[in-house]
């Protein structure tokens, strides 16, 4: 039960780059099919959610069929290094990690991008709150991709035990002889 468990979380971040293929293909079907009701749902449905890195991905000069390549290629690298989860840990680390903060800047973007703003408009305030999405698709991914960054800092964290107890290990076996 317990691998199974890991395995889903570590899934994760690949979840958020394929929800993101999944969208960069509604914008597509939206481009090639404008009136359909299927395109618009799908589209409207993922917008909130990954609206920043799309945002993002496009100021680089990339188009729609880019995206969708880039996020396809992102989820099957994420697939390949969770099923190698003791091979790739630095990788699993940044995938994660961007994933997660894709996610998180995204909702921030969408969070303040209203007409004023309510309290807080003193100079030099700052709102170090969390946005969180109100698509509740939004809030699983951020919750999977952040349970995916705090497990690879677990697993960094044990293997860095792992090594000072072998090195005090071996420093005590080399003092006694």
């Amino acid at each position: 039960m317990r691998v199974l468990v890991l395995t889903f979380v570590r899934l994760g971040p690949a979840l958020v780059y394929a929800i993101g293929a999944v969208f960069a293909a509604s914008m597509l079907l939206l481009a090639m099919y404008p009136s359909r009701p299927f395109a618009w749902a799908l589209y409207l449905t993922l917008l909130p959610v990954l609206r920043l890195p799309l945002v993002l991905l496009s100021v680089a000069g990339m188009g729609a069929w880019e995206l969708l390549a880039a996020f396809a290629l992102m989820a099957i690298f994420g697939v390949y290094l969770t099923f190698h989860p003791k091979r790739f840990l630095r990788a699993r680390f940044v995938h994660a990690h961007v994933a997660l903060l894709g996610l998180v800047l995204a909702n921030a973007a969408a969070s303040t991008a209203a007409a004023g703003r309510s309290g807080g408009s003193l100079p030099g305030y700052v709102d170090w709150s969390l946005p969180l999405p109100t698509a509740l698709l939004g809030t699983v991914l951020i919750i999977v991709a952040a349970l995916a960054c705090l497990f690879t800092h677990a697993e960094i964290i044990r293997r860095i035990r792992i090594r000072a107890s072998i090195d005090r290990l071996l420093a005590h076996r080399v003092s006694l002889h």
